[in-house]
Formats: structure tokens, sequence, C-alpha cells
């Protein structure tokens, strides 16, 4: 009788000894990283939803089990350097702005987590869960998403995000139901450091046509039309709006051409463009202003020479090129 029982120990022994399969788990870390969130002008920054895929440094490594249970990873977000209550945000000491944003756990940021915040991945298998690892040297991302609606002067802002991670994974599977988690935590010392640069940028915001009207001579053409341009550049850049004709000035004046379909020959009706403060806008004389992220107005008059010759009937032109330099 004893000598059965010793043999059913050593069986029962043997199947567990079976049913026990190595994962070779080699836990995970997570040193600092540095997040970019590249290079954007700031009209980009303050208008599209800008969502960019960081490391969180997190990488974890060993075989992959499909087995049954729930495997999580828990990120809890520390404090940044340049919250605004439990919202971080970018900072540059060159602007003295900052730029709050939010992470996520994915792409969509269907969900925003801020400072204080848990966020959670979990997967019934390890393999669904670390097949999230895709971040740069198979470290599992993280999504930041700036706000939008900001007036940002050009610089580079930056924070710094700690993270404490938690993990409970299946590291050894016995038989098909069961396994032995590996579970452990890096309470401190892992941090993204983020980057966002933002650059100048202008665009223009209308730069309407000017009509002399229809005469006889030149004499009796509008004599003074009065127009605006209106540019929109970065806050604090400082840039130029210069306006190029299409046709060769003649002296002082800007000319307005018209080449006869039959003769060829081309006519010109001499102008002048002014500038508000009633100097002549030459294209050598460029207009000079600093940004402020709002649409900036550029008065300006345009004006016929009234002492110019007679020139035959026709349509006269010019293309005026706008070009803003930052």
């Amino acid at each position: 009788m004893i000598m059965l029982l010793r043999w059913m120990r050593a069986g029962l022994a043997s199947l567990l000894l079976v049913g026990v399969m190595p994962f070779g788990w080699a836990g995970c870390t997570a040193p600092a990283t540095a997040g970019s969130l590249g290079t954007q002008n700031s009209f980009d920054v303050s208008s599209t939803p800008l969502t960019t895929s960081v490391s969180s440094g997190l990488k974890c490594t060993g075989g992959l089990l499909n087995i049954g249970g729930t495997n999580t990873i828990t990120a809890t977000i520390g404090s940044t350097l340049h919250p605004n209550g439990t919202q971080p945000r970018l900072y540059s000491a060159a602007t003295g702005q900052y730029l709050p944003y939010s992470l996520c756990q994915d792409g969509g940021c269907s969900t925003l987590y801020n400072q204080g915040s848990v966020i959670t991945w979990s997967s019934t298998t390890a393999l669904g869960l670390l097949g999230l690892f895709t971040g740069p040297s198979s470290t599992l991302p993280i999504f930041i998403r700036p706000q939008m609606n900001s007036n940002l002067a050009a610089g580079t802002y930056t924070d710094t995000i700690p993270i404490a991670w938690t993990w409970n994974i299946c590291s050894v599977a016995i038989g098909t139901l069961l396994c032995l988690a590996d579970t452990g935590s890096i309470p401190t010392g892992s941090y993204i450091n983020l980057s966002l640069v933002v650059s100048n940028y202008c665009y223009i915001d209308s730069a309407p046509n000017v009509g002399f009207g229809s005469a006889a001579l030149p004499s009796g053409l509008t004599t003074i039309v009065s127009n605006t341009l209106s540019v929109r550049c970065t806050l604090n850049a400082s840039y130029s709006v210069n306006l190029t004709s299409s046709v060769a000035s003649s002296g002082q004046y800007r000319q307005m051409a018209y080449t006869a379909p039959v003769s060829g020959t081309t006519s010109y009706i001499q102008y002048q463009l002014f500038k508000g403060d009633s100097t002549v806008w030459t294209a050598a004389t460029n207009s000079n202003a600093t940004g402020t992220g709002t649409s900036q107005s550029f008065p300006y008059t345009a004006s016929v020479n009234l002492s110019q010759n007679n020139q035959p009937a026709g349509v006269y032109s010019d293309t005026v090129t706008v070009t803003v330099a930052y």
C-alpha cells in the first residue's frame, strides 16, 4: 500500500511537470526616451489636430503565449514640468508661451489622458497585448495631441512626462487554461522627454484686383483707387511684403500694357502704387511688419499718371505679384 501511494505521487508530479511550459520571459524595461513631435508651422499647430506617436520607452521581451487570462499593462502619468492643474503643457523659454496637450492610448484619441491619469492596455492573450508594441525598437507607443486654437511664436517647446509602469503578463503556461503571471512594476525613472519645434509661416489672406474703369483718354480714368492687402504671419515673425509688376516700369511709373492684335504694337498706360503712408511702393521698397498670428492689413492706393500721352483704345493690364518673405 505504501509502495502504491509513492507511485501515485510520483505519477502526479510527473503530470504536473509535463504540463508546465517555460516561457523564457525576460521582463520589461522602461528607460528615459525622447519623444519628438517634429517641426510644425504655427498655423498647423493652431488649426489641425496633430496626433503624433512617440515611444513610451517600455519594452517587454520574451516568448509569446496565446493562452487564457487577462494580460494588462498600466501607465500612471506623473507630475509634468509645466502643468496647469492636471493639464500638461509644452513650454518654450524663448517665447514664454505654453501649449497644452494630452496623451492618448491610440491614434484615434477617443479618450484624452492628463497628469494623474492611468492608461491601461489589456488583452486576453499575451500575444494580443505584446502585438501593441509597435513603437521604435519594439516599444509600446503613446500618442500626443496638442490642443488647437493656439497662437504661438516660433520656438522649441518641451516637457517631461514621468510614467510609473505596472504589468501582469502570462509568462508560464500550465496546461491550456492556466498560467503563471510575470508581474512587475517600474515606479520611478521612466520619462518621455517631449519636444516640438514651431516654425514661422505666412500666407496671404486677400489680394483683390484693382480696376481704373473705362475712358477714352487716360485723364478720364479713375484717378485714385484705394485697396488693401491682408497678410497673416506667425506671432513675432519679421516679414516683408513685395509688389513686383510683370510689365517693365518706365522711370518712376509702373505700366499697364496692351498689344494690338493686328499690328502687334504694344502701348502702355502709366500708373503708380503708394503705401498707406503715401510713399511710393516700388519693387525695391518693401513694406515690413511683425506678425501677430492674425490678419494684418496693408492699405495702398493705385494712381494713374494723368499727364501721360493718349494711347490707343484697348484693355491695358499689369499683373502684380505679391511676395511675402519671412
